[in-house]
């Protein structure tokens, strides 16, 4: 099966989880670390999950899951350990064009990739249904690669990002300039975390394209 990649942005919106476990406990606090106003439905909760309503980040309703608990929802995710209660919840979110994610991969419309998170950064590994454990395996690897000095090489860019805009305000010309600038040597430095180096690098890079006055008309 091919998805069609998006990334969500669901700060502040309503989001339900049905089920009260471990996994439901890790799709709360991927919602959570999103922003998302989230609601868990589950007439049983592990000990985290109850932590979480005590210290209200979540809302609770300690019952078994019926339609009627649905209302404007942008996602729900099915999360219990019985398939049948994943397949009614899915299909009563489904009816009222809620986003679905459910345990079992095949009753809602989309999957939740393994991801890795490095600040604003956000890297994400799907196979679709075909094996979960071959993305979980794929985003170690990466994991191993792209230290946390990502995250900070990311916000260092985006401030460079108007200096960038300001000095060269034909789109064409910015394109150009990032493509030559990003290159494997920058990916070294942000691996080492050499962040002045890099400023340097930017800034001479700036100079360089100033004198060769590239305006995006050549």
């Amino acid at each position: 099966m091919k998805f069609y990649p998006i990334n969500l942005n669901v700060a502040g919106k309503n989001c339900v989880v049905v089920g009260g476990g471990e996994v439901a406990l890790r799709k709360i606090r991927g919602l959570l670390e999103s922003g998302a106003v989230v609601k868990v439905i589950a007439p049983k909760i592990c000990a985290d999950i109850d932590e979480l309503f005590k210290r209200g980040k979540i809302s609770l309703t300690r019952e078994k899951f019926s339609p009627d608990m649905l209302s404007d929802e942008l996602i729900l995710i099915a999360a219990t350990d019985n398939p049948e209660v994943n397949r009614q919840a899915s299909e009563a979110a489904l009816s009222k064009k809620i986003l679905v994610n459910s345990v079992e991969g095949s009753s809602g419309n989309f999957v939740v990739p393994s991801r890795i998170r490095r600040g604003d950064l956000l890297l994400t590994v799907s196979t679709g249904t075909n094996s979960p454990a071959f993305s979980r395996f794929l985003r170690q690897m990466l994991e191993l690669e792209l230290g946390e000095n990502f995250g900070a090489g990311l916000k260092l860019i985006a401030r460079y990002r108007e200096k960038v805009k300001e000095l060269l305000p034909n789109p064409d010309a910015r394109k150009i300039f990032w493509r030559k600038l990003l290159t494997q040597d920058i990916w070294k430095l942000l691996k080492l975390g050499e962040f002045k180096r890099l400023e340097d690098r930017i800034n001479n890079a700036l100079e360089d394209f100033g004198i060769e006055s590239h305006d995006g008309t050549d």
